[in-house]
């Protein structure tokens, strides 16, 4: 359910993005009808999805399409054998939460204005749930943020006075909980945290490059939108430390121990355990302006080029030696194109050539 939204999100950005930087500017192309239909088909896909969970899952966390049934997954995120599972948990309307930007971007304002009353009247944060740091970063803090950003851009739809910053409370009071899970030695996070009670004794201190290096866009995000700088300070250290814990060829492995600093598994590639680390660099400094994150990802980024790729493909090396270990191709690889489109763009813009001439120059 959450990626089929999440694609639809994706594909209505990227239509609207392309119609108003193209179609806006020069004379409409051959492509025009079928973006038409196509948009309109992204519509009808999200609306059959959304729909279908207000009316048998809402307000638990996702539907279950096969059997129209519910399940408060939020707790079982990146947890694998489903260990320490609440008893009194009962959903944070988490899917309502990842559709936000969605019912924005597609117009539908009465929607999007009933969903943030929902939320505002009903969503607490105060349940004793054990969580994943990385998964709820993402999906409820940037789920929050980034549709509070959408409700008071200066150009929505929305008529003046109904949004009182409802998500942003509800988004700094989440940022708030998640904090304890930076207090280690090294300051790179638990990878699970108790929402109500905080980090658990004997909490396994191990976690994935992805847990720590991808929390920047969201906790930065944070601190500019409250003027608290401490959750883009707990954030950034992180990344720091991270970092500082590259190999001599600039490649990181997949797990670590937030404890002791130490590489559990030295075996990486650009999937599982990793992705988002290489995404949450660029966009970092898209959305800051942070040279350093772009000076992390031309070094990471250029280790990756020449130790993981074979070819057209990628596969899995060894961050010390460099030697490849798994030849696989997997579903979490599929985002490395778009961001290498982004880092292309990223050049061209640093030339003095934007983002509308490069599409110029391919459309």
């Amino acid at each position: 359910m959450r990626k089929g939204v999440l694609i639809c999100s994706m594909v209505i950005f990227l239509s609207a993005l392309f119609q108003r930087t193209l179609c806006g500017h020069y004379p409409p192309t051959p492509f025009a009808a079928r973006r038409k239909r196509m948009s309109e088909k992204v519509r009808k896909m999200f609306y059959h999805a959304y729909g279908n969970y207000m009316i048998h899952a809402f307000p638990h966390d996702e539907l279950k399409p096969l059997t129209s049934t519910f399940t408060d997954s939020l707790s079982e995120l990146g947890n694998l054998k489903l260990e320490h599972l609440p008893q009194q948990y009962s959903g944070s309307a988490l899917t309502l939460i990842e559709s936000l930007s969605s019912l924005f971007i597609l117009g539908n304002v009465t929607e999007f204005e009933r969903a943030v009353l929902w939320l505002s009247e009903n969503l607490s944060f105060d349940t004793d749930a054990r969580i994943n740091l990385f998964e709820c970063n993402i999906r409820v803090l940037g789920g929050l943020v980034s549709a509070h950003l959408l409700a008071t851009d200066s150009t929505n739809m929305l008529v003046q006075g109904t949004y009182k910053k409802q998500l942003l409370d509800l988004a700094e009071d989440l940022g708030r909980r998640l904090l304890p899970a930076f207090d280690t030695p090294t300051g790179l996070p638990y990878a699970w945290i108790n929402l109500k009670h905080g980090v658990m004794q004997n909490e396994t201190t191990e976690t994935s490059t992805s847990g720590c290096g991808s929390l920047i866009l969201e906790m930065g995000a944070l601190s500019r939108l409250t003027g608290d700088p401490i959750f883009e300070i707990a954030a950034l250290r992180a990344l720091r430390k991270l970092w500082s814990m590259r190999s001599s060829l600039n490649l990181l492995g997949t797990t670590l121990d937030v404890a002791t600093g130490e590489w559990i598994e030295y075996s990486s590639g650009i999937g599982a355990g990793v992705d988002s680390f290489y995404e949450y660099l660029v966009k970092a400094y898209i959305l800051f302006g942070k040279d350093e994150c772009w000076k992390m990802f031309q070094s990471a980024y250029l280790a990756v080029q020449k130790y993981f790729r074979h070819g057209p493909w990628y596969h899995d090396a060894d961050m010390r030696t460099g030697r490849a270990t798994y030849w696989q191709l997997t579903s979490l690889q599929a985002f490395w194109p778009g961001l290498q489109l982004i880092h292309h763009i990223e050049n061209f813009s640093m030339c003095g050539k934007g983002l509308e001439y490069y599409l110029k120059g391919i459309c």
